[in-house]
């Protein structure tokens, strides 16, 4: 009685959709539908033609409750707008049809989608952009060709996720467009890159949690700036809530220079086949495991981010002194600059008690002499000892309680041109007695001087004399240095080493 109360009227308006073709790539088990997305556009517009004052760019309790067939024409008698509105200003607009069964005059009402234009809302509070412009942990990679032949089987119209999908735990990042170029124009953008990132959301619950989810609603949706058809975007989301069946995210949407156009929060994902339609056993294959796991476990904590999803509109991340030492690097270095300074800002947040409300640029990860990177805590009182390195896929930082180094390197020829420098003979012996290939073999020794060198804080070619690599293992190696035995550890992900150096490792 409650919400009626606020309601000062109520009523219809008619609306025209025009069936276009591309509107037939959108399918539901072999039958077209209509998007979420469009539908929501429709709305707005009709709302707009009725009263051209209202503000359609914030809106909450999206809800898509049933799907609105689109060959079902022939049969539907009127399809109109149902306006509600609320004595604060904020419109209810449903989208209803009313169709006529065949064998009787009986006529029956549909609500499809429901969404509620607020009309005073201020903007929602933005993650951190450590968070926002990067993904965190050893991605999934998902060509946006496989996305669209096996797990969002949509015709081309529809094919608006480009390049590849990157996919963890943690959430997903993607490229998105729009393939229609002459599409009306609407205040609310293009509907094409929202719904081009529900289809990255359908991804990530195909792999992490083994079911295919559609979008039933959203909490919210801001629109901050309109999409455009001529543009790429980039969208970063974040699961949130997990139950069987059904997955909540939160949806951002930024363009390539970091410019923020639009948010869906609480985003819901419903299983509506009821497990009729099952995802792939290739996207779920590995989801749960945790190929850093050995070195987690030895570390006080561990960030990982894949640099190609890493934006340089995360430079409002920086502290003025790492904003010095940024501002002046080629477009490769701060990438990878960027990244670590992400992880350790991960990492300083993490041993803060999960601390998510100090500012990205009051956290300052470098030492005083602005090179050596550190772990503070976001107080300041404490910072704990750190490492961080970077390949051409990977960033990585790590924080001990005691002097750590940590090194990534791809397996490649890179390591093999040098090797009479950082090598000594009895380590290439070590290396042609044992199972590994050369390349990999040598990867392994040059990633433990590396790590060595950064705990130890000496130069990179002292390390290469001071050390010596007795024995080498997969997962762990054993080292001399000055006579005393130590241990160093391993993992390898998708063809890139990694190494862990912790001083308190004697052997």
């Amino acid at each position: 009685m409650e919400e009626l109360s606020q309601i000062s009227k109520k009523y219809r308006r008619p609306l025209e959709i025009e069936i276009k073709p591309h509107m037939l790539d959108h399918q539901f088990q072999g039958r077209a539908v209509l998007s979420a997305m469009e539908a929501v556009m429709l709305l707005a517009d009709s709302l707009l033609e009725e009263q051209p004052v209202s503000s359609v760019m914030a809106m909450a309790d999206g809800n898509f409750d049933k799907f609105l067939y689109l060959d079902q024409e022939p049969n539907l008698k009127s399809i109109a707008n149902e306006i509600q509105v609320k004595k604060n200003g904020d419109i209810i607009t449903t989208l209803i049809t009313k169709t006529a069964s065949p064998k009787s005059t009986i006529t029956r009402v549909k609500e499809h989608l429901t969404v509620r234009f607020v009309q005073k809302m201020g903007p929602p509070p933005f993650p951190p952009p450590e968070k926002l412009f990067g993904l965190s942990g050893a991605a999934f990679m998902v060509d946006s060709k496989d996305l669209y032949a096996d797990l969002v089987p949509f015709g081309p119209a529809y094919h608006n996720v480009t390049g590849k999908l990157f996919l963890s735990e943690n959430g997903v990042v993607a490229s998105l467009q729009s393939l229609m170029k002459d599409q009306q124009r609407s205040p609310l953008g293009s509907p094409f890159p929202l719904d081009a990132a529900f289809h990255c959301a359908c991804a990530w619950g195909q792999r992490y949690g083994g079911f295919v989810g559609f979008p039933v609603g959203f909490a919210s949706r801001t629109i901050f700036k309109e999409t455009s058809p001529e543009r790429t975007y980039i969208t970063r989301i974040f699961p949130r809530d997990r139950a069987p069946g059904r997955f909540t995210f939160d949806i951002w949407i930024y363009d390539e220079g970091g410019v923020m156009h639009e948010a869906a929060l609480g985003v819901r994902m419903l299983d509506i086949s009821r497990g009729k339609i099952k995802p792939p056993t290739w996207v779920m294959a590995g989801a749960h495991d945790d190929p850093l796991k050995p070195l987690r476990d030895k570390s006080t904590a561990l960030s990982v981010m894949e640099l190609g999803t890493v934006s340089n509109a995360g430079e409002t991340a920086l502290s003025i002194s790492e904003m010095e030492r940024f501002k002046n690097m080629g477009d490769r270095r701060k990438t990878s600059y960027l990244g670590a300074r992400f992880c350790c800002k991960d990492i300083s947040r993490r041993l803060s008690g999960n601390d998510r409300t100090t500012p990205s640029s009051n956290i300052t990860t470098t030492c005083s002499d602005n090179v050596r990177p550190c772990c503070p805590s976001t107080t300041g009182e404490k910072s704990f000892p750190c490492s961080v390195s970077h390949d051409k896929r990977f960033v990585i930082a790590v924080s001990s309680e005691t002097a750590v180094g940590v090194d990534v390197e791809e397996i490649g020829e890179r390591v093999m041109k040098s090797r009479r420098m950082y090598m000594k003979e009895e380590e290439r012996t070590l290396i042609e007695k044992s199972s590994f290939e050369p390349m990999e073999g040598s990867t392994r020794v040059w990633t433990i001087k590396e790590a060595v060198a950064k705990a130890l804080g000496i130069p990179l070619f002292s390390a290469w004399k001071k050390v010596e690599v007795k024995e080498m293992g997969k997962e762990s190696s054993t080292i001399h240095i000055d006579h005393q035995a130590y241990k160093t550890f391993h993992c390898t992900v998708d063809n890139h080493v990694f190494t862990l150096f912790n001083t308190a490792w004697t052997a």
